[in-house]
């Protein structure tokens, strides 16, 4: 019997969501007081973001907002006196630290955070942000740069996504005609697990992880299992585990990017590359231009996918954001696969991550161009949908009917 013809798919769909349910109903949260004086220790377990010059510690159901300096990491152990307001957010809080628990987390996030401080020494500011972001999982972008990120659509691509995962695992899965599927599979793997093990397996990674090796094994088994039910399974898993994803960004890009670049994405280049022939003569030139033709396919039914959750929470986007997204596609796998060694290099011996630093200085220092020269470009901005629930529907409403449209005709007897 085939996987997809199985009623297996069904009864995990099931089973998750009614554990996922009942994780809800049973899940308790930390809530700190609102509106009134209050003095707590507390331990960090999650990496403060930063933005411009502050830093934001979240607590519980709350945030802290605090001076760049004292730096502090996951582990840290923290007196915090203050006053919360109704929406559980402070900007004057005094913070002691008392102590530092010295957890495998809090081992990777110093180590991570030693490997982003090299980064920043070998790179100008916004190539260090993009290679840190992309690498490490580290949100240090400034608001400027921000602002044009989210003015081409390009923010989904500095974030930890699927996209990124994606793109580097789609390289090594497409070595199967030489290695072989089993072996390339594997590779694409262990590539995605050291890449959450790298970014000190932050959740938003692991479910970025998650999401494309679903995706990966999906594509590996072509035929024979259902890509779109392969990612609602690893989507309800991760929500299992973090019911709080849900309302993430992060976790609604990576879901989006996955989703788009699975459809679409693969329909876009089944149709790039009918009237290839794999076995006969393959040129330079032709596996360039096919290179080029994928990377685009992929970029453009990501930024179709991911553009509904971009207006949705920002409101804005530039209808000039799918040809910024193409031409930055070209640059995230050797932004990642430089930024790795740099990342590992730095560690060993700084001259020599140096040299490597300059490798990864052409594709950051590409992609930063593509974005400041489309943000100034007079087109305009589309301002829809910040808010709007109808919007996203229409969205997806739309794409899912054209596919569904193209579906038939591609495919007329079924």
């Amino acid at each position: 019997m085939k996987i997809k013809n199985s009623p297996l798919y069904f009864l995990i769909i099931i089973l998750l969501g009614l554990g996922f349910a009942f994780r809800i109903s049973s899940q308790s949260k930390t809530i700190l007081p609102k509106n009134q004086p209050v003095v707590f220790i507390t331990t960090l377990k999650k990496e403060p973001r930063i933005f411009e010059n502050r830093q934001i510690l979240e607590i519980g159901d709350s945030r802290v907002y605090t001076d760049l300096f004292p730096k502090y990491r996951v582990g840290d152990q923290l007196k915090v006196e203050t006053t919360f307001d109704t929406g559980g957010k402070t900007l004057s809080a005094k913070i002691e630290k008392i102590g530092y628990g010295e957890t495998s987390v809090a081992r990777l996030s110093g180590l991570r955070h030693k490997i982003t401080q090299n980064i920043n020494q070998l790179l100008p500011t916004r190539e260090a942000t993009l290679i840190a972001g992309t690498v490490l999982g580290v949100d240090t972008i400034g608001r400027d740069f921000q602002d044009e990120l989210i003015r081409t659509g390009t923010i989904h691509v500095v974030v930890v996504s699927g996209q990124n995962l994606m793109i580097v695992a789609g390289i090594f899965l497409a070595l199967a005609g030489y290695i072989g599927r089993r072996q390339s599979l594997a590779l694409a793997t262990v590539v995605c697990f050291g890449y959450a093990l790298l970014t000190g397996f932050e959740p938003p990674v692991v479910r970025a992880t998650l999401m494309v090796l679903a995706s990966s094994v999906a594509i590996f088994f072509g035929r024979e299992v259902m890509p779109i039910l392969s990612i609602v399974i690893a989507a309800l898993l991760i929500i299992f585990v973090w019911p709080s994803a849900v309302g993430e960004i992060s976790f609604q890009l990576t879901f989006a990017a996955t989703l788009g670049i699975m459809t679409l994405g693969r329909w876009f280049i089944g149709k790039f590359m009918q009237g290839s022939d794999p076995k006969g003569d393959r040129t330079l030139k032709k596996e360039f231009l096919d290179l080029l033709l994928s990377n685009a396919a992929v970029a453009t039914s990501a930024y179709l996918f991911t553009a509904p959750v971009i207006l949705f929470y920002f409101g804005r986007i530039s209808p000039l954001a799918p040809f910024a997204n193409i031409l930055v596609a070209e640059a995230v796998f050797p932004m990642m696969i430089f930024g790795f060694l740099v990342a590992i290099t730095s560690l060993i011996f700084m001259p020599l991550a140096q040299v490597v630093a300059y490798l990864a200085y052409v594709p950051a220092f590409y992609f930063v161009k593509v974005v400041e020269v489309f943000a100034k470009l007079p087109a305009g901005q589309l301002s829809l949908g910040k808010g709007s629930e109808a919007m996203v529907v229409g969205w997806y409403g739309l794409l899912l009917g054209l596919m569904f449209v193209w579906g038939r005709r591609l495919n007329p007897k079924s």
